[in-house]
């Protein structure tokens, strides 16, 4: 495994473009997983922006999500 350092130093190597190219991928990639993983607790995903406006929000919405009650699905009463 590569040490931090080894990491920077390859960023700081590559041309502005492409340091940004990932950089914002990698930030697109973690909005988009956080949505997926709030709809599928029956959360509105777009809490997952909010990450942009006030970074140290995410550990506390964490911790609520994990203490909270989740939503079950409805069973029907009719089907056994």
């Amino acid at each position: 495994m590569p040490r931090y350092g080894d990491m920077t130093e390859l960023m700081l190597s590559l041309p502005g473009w492409l340091s940004m190219l990932i950089m914002v991928l990698a930030v697109t990639w973690t909005v988009c997983m956080l949505g997926i993983a709030l709809g599928k607790t029956g959360r509105n995903p777009l809490w997952a922006l909010v990450i942009f406006v006030f970074p140290p929000l995410l550990a506390a919405g964490l911790w609520f999500v994990a203490v909270s009650r989740w939503p079950r699905p409805e069973k029907d009463p009719q089907a056994k």
